[in-house]
């Protein structure tokens, strides 16, 4: 069947396997989250079964999402482990979902009374309907493209015909079904669809609901960023607004528009200056505040999104900058958002306060059924495995290596032919970095290396030979004959930059290590978080140390405040999970905030 990108963009590569600390994590949440999912909550498909049964289920006005949000993270996983108990998974939730749609393609968990729009309680609608559709059709329809599955692909045609029907073919607005900062998501679906099939129905449907986000009750997304309008001063800065926003991209891809380009990036760097955390993290308390200091509550599935939203900004500009967002999410808000045992995922990721399970947090989502099932445990897999679609991206210009980290990527040269990329290296952990290059004949193209914007001195080799001109924020390309054998060695400058705080966060700063946010854990240090001595930037410097007890972090470092008390930083996905508090501001000498700029938006600074 057709490519899910067949218009000449970057696409990313389906054959890319992870080691290292993050290829663990994703080792994790296969065996112990992924694989067991099903059979221990198998209410996420008997909700569908028995949707106009007499008994009724009490259900969340969104419990319909859950399966299609498990399956697409079942499909991004499977891309990148090929694990056969992942595929047989697969096939047996599609195989599900297929028995349980309607004759007329109805595909979510309410009785027909209710389909789409639900019941009105105090004047509005209670259902998130659509959006469980919108779910259940990404992970339909990306399972047909990697596997070739044509009942994924018959269901997912089936319900995505029923929708139109329902909507654009009655002249009915999305917004009318409530809750439209969800339900319009439909929009990215419709636009891939018509990347797909080139069915112009698919493309009206589309543009049918990026027109409707003029209604009154919507986000009005398009217009208001083209008008300046930064994203939290949107009508509505949820982070379920960000997956109708994915439509804009797409709708650029297809006919070229730029209007639909600069609405996207627009909202993409507002979010990036005013919502986006020193964690990689976005929202707070579930929306855009225009305010990176808030310390309300960091849901993961807003993270999530935010990384969804990130890999589209990359295939859109192909800038490096992005890429460096998508590792700052992925190595730490993400990572610091699943247990390292990979069996739960956090609700809420703090920059200060505690982790604990999404069971915890958000235990009113649980039902009889579907006991471990709410918004984040099926959603935060989804960022991990994310990897895939930017480690390695092909284009006309070129190869683009983004990810570093133990891997093996097989990717496509200009001329078609396969590229087999390995990575050797101990990053984010180490600045060292060796990636042998091994194309299937002599290749004359050109490789870019991602060079992030925080390493002031990087050093690049070729087959030991050092390249010039390479400069902090931009790709290193390299245009050579390219053969088996030849190995690029990259040198990050690891030394310690810092995000100076202001607002609620004003005379504190984070401190990172390469992409690496560390943070203090009270459980390696002897002073409660709210008594930490003060650092100086200017003179902190910091040695590995070793952990003790059973648990040990990616990297556990030792430094000493200005009154000579030592102090313990470890990496932000390793703190917390012994259920102590921890803080990723740490109180600081008075020092100099560098501002939010295109070209530095972490604010980074060395002293």
């Amino acid at each position: 069947m057709p490519s899910l990108y067949k218009i000449p963009v970057p696409t990313p590569s389906y054959s890319t396997r992870i080691g290292g600390r993050l290829g663990e994590r994703i080792d994790a949440n296969l065996h112990n989250w992924q694989l067991p999912a099903l059979v221990a909550n198998p209410g996420m498909i008997e909700m569908f079964r028995d949707r106009d049964s007499q008994t009724r289920r009490d259900l969340l006005p969104w419990s319909g999402e859950f399966v299609g949000k498990f399956l697409t993270c079942g499909v991004i996983h499977y891309r990148l482990t090929r694990d056969p108990d992942l595929h047989a998974l697969n096939e047996t939730l599609v195989a599900e979902l297929c028995s349980v749609q309607s004759p007329e393609g109805y595909l979510g968990p309410h009785p027909e009374s209710q389909r789409m729009t639900g019941k009105i309680i105090d004047g509005r609608h209670d259902l998130w309907d659509v959006w469980g559709h919108y779910h259940c059709l990404l992970g339909l329809m990306h399972w047909s493209e990697v596997s070739g599955s044509t009942a994924a692909w018959q269901c997912a045609r089936k319900t995505a015909d029923y929708i139109v029907d329902y909507f654009m073919g009655s002249g009915r607005p999305v917004s009318t079904a409530g809750e439209c900062d969800k339900n319009q998501a439909i929009a990215h679906t419709f636009s891939l669809l018509y990347s797909y099939t080139g069915e112009t129905r698919y493309l009206e449907m589309a543009k049918f609901v990026v027109k409707d986000f003029e209604a009154p009750v919507a986000g009005d997304y398009y217009r208001a960023a083209l008008e300046g309008k930064k994203f939290f001063e949107m009508n509505k800065p949820r982070w379920e607004s960000l997956h109708p926003i994915q439509a804009l991209a797409e709708l650029h891809f297809i006919d070229g528009d730029p209007t639909y380009r600069e609405a996207f990036e627009k909202i993409w760097w507002s979010i990036a200056e005013y919502d986006r955390h020193n964690t990689g993290g976005f929202t707070s308390g579930e929306k855009a505040t225009g305010n990176p200091y808030d310390l309300a509550p960091i849901e993961t599935c807003c993270t999530v999104a935010w990384t969804v939203l990130s890999v589209d900004m990359l295939r859109l500009t192909r800038a490096s900058i992005v890429a460096d967002e998508l590792e700052l999410s992925t190595l730490n808000g993400v990572a610091g958002a699943q247990s390292p045992s990979g069996r739960w995922w956090t609700y809420d990721s703090p920059m200060i306060g505690y982790k604990k399970a999404s069971t915890h947090d958000i235990a009113f989502q649980a039902r009889p059924g579907t006991p471990e099932l709410n918004c984040c445990s099926v959603n935060g897999p989804r960022a991990l495995g994310l990897v895939a679609d930017w480690a390695v991206l092909s284009a006309e210009d070129g190869i683009r290596v983004n990810y570093y980290g133990t891997s093996e990527t097989t990717a496509t040269t200009p001329s078609g032919e396969p590229l087999k990329l390995r990575q050797e290296t101990e990053y984010p952990l180490d600045p060292a970095v060796t990636i042998h290059v091994a194309p299937a004949s002599p290749q004359e193209m050109t490789l870019m290396f991602r060079i992030p914007a925080w390493s002031k001195k990087t050093r690049v080799f070729v087959n030991g030979e050092p390249i010039r001109g390479v400069r902090p924020g931009d790709y290193c390309a390299i245009t050579r004959e390219w053969r088996r054998g030849d190995v690029v060695q990259l040198e990050f400058d690891f030394s310690l930059h810092y995000w100076v705080g202001e607002r609620e966060c004003a005379g504190k700063v984070s401190v990172y290590r390469g992409p690496i946010l560390l943070t203090y854990d009270q459980a390696y240090n002897d002073a409660i978080v709210e008594e930490l001595d003060k650092i100086d930037p200017k003179s902190f410097a910091l040695s590995p140390v070793s952990a003790e007890g059973f648990f040990k972090p990616w990297l556990l470092l030792e430094g000493k405040t200005v009154d000579g008390n030592p102090i313990r930083l470890c990496d932000y996905a390793s703190a917390g999970w012994g259920g102590y508090p921890f803080t990723t501001w740490i109180p600081s000498v008075d020092v100099e905030a560098v501002p939010f700029s295109q070209t530095n938006p972490l604010r980074s600074t060395r002293f």
